[in-house]
């Protein structure tokens, strides 16, 4: 019976950490602005002078509509967006039908991308338009055949503004209050909070007899303070976020910025799981025996300010969104980052006023 609790408990932590990563990604796909009304396939390339197909499927939420497809062209830098060619006129659509429209793809200056623009409407105009979506660029490759591969692709779909939904933003936009920002003090803040929490650490860890052999106290210490240290420079010169801006546009030009949100995901969801594990391993920490609580605290506080840092870098909308609430000049990203600070220089400061520990590890 003794056996089988301990294989019972690493294999409940084991599955409570894929439903957190599961839980996580799910909530995450579902806050995503992302047109789940349809499906698009299209070539992984259009070439000037040929056809370009594009296959449109219908989820079944659509009722009895028209459907009209168009495809638009944009430059070398994904801008100067135009309308490129037509497919005929509006069709007759419902939920569960796929369609497909043939474009002829003309010679046009400027026209280094193409992607199709679909809107449904009762009566197939653009103005009476309900829904509307765009899919993926596609290169336009010229005087050459198109790369080998599957002759149509799924692509991610974007929402586009009709009419209507545009006006509506408008109205919205200029009757709600601007978006916050945080104040420009909140970063020093941190920055300070996490200064002294590296100096309260160092302190410890000098105080610290080392264990002969081993990872013991006085490394542990060291270590964190070295890790605060670090990020009290990070924030205090604002590098994560030139670091972010940085990988931003090197995404972009790469033609990589869309395929971010799956890693952004994945990231964040792998986050939620560690804490998920830290907390289990803290808990199972102070249950021991001589378990040096302010150490785990410092590095439970400092692991929740890394956590909740490196999900802000990752820029993902939902976070995004959070960061614009600001009561005060804080934002709740920003509320959590400093509670992380607080904690940890609390945890060393509480280990600093012990007596001098011996080697303990």
């Amino acid at each position: 019976m003794p056996n089988m609790r301990r294989l019972f408990r690493p294999m409940a932590a084991a599955a409570a950490l894929l439903l957190v990563f599961a839980a996580t990604w799910t909530v995450l796909d579902r806050t995503e602005d992302r047109p789940r009304w349809l499906t698009v396939e299209t070539p992984d390339a259009a070439v000037f002078g040929r056809t370009f197909e594009v296959r449109v499927t219908l989820k079944g939420a659509v009722g009895p509509t028209r459907i009209y497809c168009s495809l638009q062209r944009a430059n070398a830098a994904k801008k100067d967006w135009g309308f490129l060619a037509a497919a005929g006129p509006a069709r007759p659509a419902a939920g569960g039908r796929s369609l497909t429209f043939v474009f002829d793809v003309p010679d046009r200056d400027r026209t280094a991308f193409v992607f199709p623009l679909i809107f449904l409407s009762p009566t197939g105009r653009w103005e009476d338009a309900e829904r509307a979506a765009t899919a993926r660029y596609a290169p336009v490759v010229r005087d050459g055949a198109r790369p080998a591969g599957p002759a149509l692709r799924k692509r991610p779909v974007y929402p586009y503004p009709s009419p209507a939904q545009a006006a509506r933003r408008e109205r919205a936009a200029s009757a709600a209050r601007p978006p916050g920002r945080p104040s420009a003090w909140v970063h020093p803040a941190i920055g300070v909070l996490l200064a002294a929490a590296a100096a309260l650490a160092a302190a410890v860890s000098r105080r610290s007899v080392p264990a002969p052999g081993r990872f013991g106290r006085k490394r542990a210490w060291l270590g964190l303070a070295v890790l605060c240290a670090a990020s009290a420079a990070v924030e205090m010169t604002g590098l994560a976020g030139h670091v972010a801006a940085w990988g931003r546009r090197l995404a972009a030009a790469g033609g990589v910025y869309e395929l971010r949100q799956p890693f952004q995901k994945a990231a964040m969801a792998a986050l939620a799981a560690a804490s998920l594990g830290l907390f289990l391993y803290f808990i199972k920490a102070v249950r021991r025996s001589g378990a040096d609580r302010p150490l785990m605290w410092a590095a439970v506080g400092l692991a929740g300010y890394l956590a909740v840092s490196f999900a802000a870098v990752l820029s993902f909308h939902a976070v995004d969104v959070a960061g614009t609430i600001v009561w005060h000049g804080v934002s709740p990203v920003a509320a959590m980052r400093g509670a992380g600070a607080v904690v940890t220089m609390v945890a060393s400061a509480s280990a600093l006023r012990r007596r001098p520990a011996g080697p303990a590890t």
